[in-house]
């Protein structure tokens, strides 16, 4: 009888104690979901954002987003498993609202549209937003008063502003230039050569893929004039599903951990803009 109260004392004591010292059993569930499963699942727009996400040479995936989730997905000893379904900035965070990604990574500007159906982390990025403006077309405004107040300049009826279809410059642009038309395009490259073709005045974007577009078509400069936005960014940060409460929040404590040391490194490696 006392070697079975024993027995029975040691099953208590790992049960109760085992569980404590069990890490995993501490963890809330949406960590746990990907602990177990072994697999990080990052959702990111499907083509190349320089900078951000981009293949090298060797075919291989680099840039700013890809080593961030990277470095995560090895803080959290687990696989990196990329979702790149989306064809519009809008459809990531539909990924990650349809629970089809644990995590969207992907230049995400933290909207407010988009921020009614998933959760943003604090931001981990932000970039200025940038103009390419038709020279020729421009020229015409050129006894204008706003002439060299190119925010206020576009901000008429009957100019229209370029953007790419379904990403955050959409509702920037009408933001910031409520009185314009806004066209959108398909991708960057159709946009800005529609306003090469003076269809559309001007073409809204960030920082990034202006200056990108500018340094691999310098012949373009005789066409097109890069302008930035004053007094307006475009903040970037990870989006999660609504119900991800702690993954949310371990993401927010990693970025306030990262922006000192790794993100700054990244920014060193990867650009001169901030």
């Amino acid at each position: 009888m006392r070697h079975l109260n024993f027995k029975l004392f040691l099953s208590l004591f790992f049960m109760i104690f085992g569980a404590v010292a069990d890490d995993s059993s501490l963890m809330p569930s949406d960590i746990m979901r990907i602990k177990q499963r072994g697999e990080l699942i990052v959702a990111m727009y499907y083509d190349d954002v320089p900078l951000f996400c981009e293949r090298a040479s060797n075919q291989q995936l680099k840039g700013i987003d890809i080593e961030i989730a990277q470095d995560i997905a090895e803080k959290l000893n687990v696989k990196l498993v990329l979702n790149r379904e989306a064809r519009t900035f809008d459809e990531v965070a539909q990924i990650i609202a349809q629970g089809k990604a644990d995590v969207g990574i992907s230049s995400l500007s933290d909207t407010l549209d988009r921020a009614m159906m998933v959760r943003f982390t604090v931001p981990y990025w932000s970039l200025r937003q940038a103009l390419l403006i038709n020279r020729l077309k421009l020229s015409a405004f050129k006894d204008h008063p706003d002439f060299n107040q190119i925010e206020r300049l576009l901000n008429q009826n009957g100019i229209q502003i370029g953007v790419l279809k379904g990403s955050s410059y959409v509702d920037f642009a009408a933001k910031i230039f409520p009185l314009a038309g806004v066209v959108s395009y398909d991708s960057v490259a159709e946009g800005i050569e529609n306003t090469k073709k003076a269809k559309v005045l001007a073409f809204l974007y960030d920082e990034v893929e202006v200056m990108n577009w500018s340094k691999q078509h310098p012949e373009d400069s005789l066409f097109l004039k890069s302008e930035f936005i004053k007094k307006s960014e475009d903040t970037l940060a990870m989006a999660v599903n609504w119900r991800d409460t702690h993954l949310l929040a371990w993401l927010n404590l990693y970025i306030q951990h990262a922006k000192n040391n790794f993100i700054s490194e990244l920014n060193a490696k990867y650009s001169n803009i901030q």
